[in-house]
Formats: structure tokens, C-alpha cells, sequence
């Protein structure tokens, strides 16, 4: 019923989208277009930080070791990193911390260059995704919901590096997409990416049944795309809090 609803929904939106959704508590699942390819925007940062906290935990990255911002990091967009000088050293962990909370596409760059972008996409091989380009920044909705849900699992199953992850993504500037309907009480642990014609956002909400929603689209309407996310989000948690109160 849910799919047919954003399906007759998305109708009259410009452009294509595609959802995925994931329930973790009953692994109830579905999507639409959901194994289409994707621009995935700063939607990357969560299996590259993923990975990072991975390796963390395993005790290869050290979270205070110092990176140098070089010139080949930069890159306009989001992020405060890119106002300051060459030369400055930041963290690893706090470059963690600005690439999901600001969406700093710096200290993404600076990040990927210490990991290795090869190492980055295995890994994300290793978690099940398919849409995967060595080269090119591509993903699909499911795969990036299946990112999404082993940030989940690793937060569940670790009292340290997961909740520190988690807390990044809790706290991100942007609530316009995701979030921006839902009740204020709900919390939202999310990443959005935006580049022409590409709006997206992926997330966990934690409702009383907690679920992974992601959302991509491409040749949208950036007037209306925000709007649209938001409306999406909102039917699905409708959805999924009527269903668990029998409505």
C-alpha cells in the first residue's frame, strides 16, 4: 500500500527518484528503482566514514593522528575547511566529524586521500553494494540504505566508535529533506548530497520501530525536490507508526 502511494505520488514530481526502505526491527524492506544509478553526491561520506570507524575500531587509524590540508584537497561546496590555509592539520576525527555534521567536502577529500578511494570502494563492495564505479561517484538507493543500516548495526553493537559515528549523523546542519516533517521529537541520523539535478538524503529515523529510508533522485527540480524528500519521509513514517499502532 506504502509503495503504490509514493508511486502515484512521484507521478507528479519532476524527474526520477528512488527509495529504499529498510524496517530494523521486522527487516520488512521495499523499494522503488532502487538498483538505478544514482549521482550520489556527499551520500559517499557515509560508507567512506563507515569505513573509517571500522578501522578505528580495529586499531589501524589512530583518530588523532594529524592529516595536512593540502592544495589537491580542495573543493567548493560545503564546509569550512576550505576557507582556511594550506598547511593547517586537522584530525582524523574531526575530520570525520565535519564531513557528515557540515558536510565539508574537504575534509572528505583529505580523508579519501589518507584511506585510498580503492580501499574505500571495496569495502563497499564488502557490504553488499552493487553500483559501485572506482572512478565515478555512483551508488543506488538500496545500497546506500544498506550503508546506512550497518551504521545502525555498528552503533547497536558497539558502545564507543558506533555511538561517536552516530552522533555525527545526529547532528548534521541539514533538516530540510528527511526530517523536515516528521514530528520534532524524532530524531533523524542522516547524510544528504546535493549537485545539479541531484538532491538526496539517507537516513535512520528513530521512531518507535526504527527504520532506514533512502531517498536519491536525479534530473529533479531543485524548486520542488526538497519538498518532495520531505513528503516521502512523511508518508513512510505515517506508515510505519500507523502500522504499529494497528490504525
Amino acid at each position: 500500500m506504502l509503495k503504490k502511494n509514493l508511486e502515484n505520488y512521484l507521478e507528479g514530481v519532476s524527474g526520477q527518484y528512488g527509495i529504499y526502505y529498510i524496517n530494523l526491527t521486522t527487516g520488512e524492506e521495499f523499494g522503488i528503482n532502487q538498483e538505478d544509478t544514482y549521482t550520489a553526491a556527499s551520500t559517499f561520506k557515509i560508507p567512506l566514514n563507515l569505513y573509517l570507524y571500522k578501522r578505528i575500531k580495529s586499531g589501524s587509524v589512530d583518530p588523532q593522528y594529524l592529516l595536512t590540508y593540502e592544495e589537491r584537497d580542495y573543493e567548493e561546496g560545503t564546509g569550512e575547511i576550505r576557507y582556511g590555509n594550506f598547511g593547517k592539520k586537522y584530525s582524523i576525527r574531526e575530520l570525520s566529524r565535519l564531513s557528515i555534521e557540515e558536510s565539508d567536502n574537504v575534509a572528505a577529500n583529505m580523508l579519501l586521500r589518507y584511506l585510498g578511494r580503492e580501499n574505500v570502494k571495496d569495502f563497499m563492495r564488502l557490504c553488499g553494494g552493487k553500483v559501485i564505479d572506482n572512478d565515478e561517484n555512483v551508488s543506488s538507493p538500496k545500497d546506500m540504505g544498506l550503508y546506512m543500516k550497518q551504521v545502525y548495526d555498528f552503533y547497536k553493537n558497539d558502545d564507543v566508535f558506533g555511538k561517536e559515528l552516530m552522533d555525527y549523523f545526529l547532528n548534521t546542519e541539514f533538516s530540510d529533506r528527511i526530517p523536515a516533517l516528521l514530528p520534532k521529537e524524532v530524531k533523524v541520523a542522516h547524510k544528504v548530497g546535493n549537485q545539479i539535478g541531484t538532491i538526496n538524503d539517507v537516513g535512520v529515523i528513530f521512531a518507535d520501530t526504527p527504520y532506514v529510508l533512502s531517498i536519491l533522485s536525479k534530473d529533479a527540480n531543485e524548486d520542488e525536490a526538497y519538498d518532495a524528500i520531505a513528503e516521502i519521509s512523511k508518508k513512510v513514517y505515517e506508515y510505519v507508526n500507523n502500522t504499529n499502532t494497528g490504525d
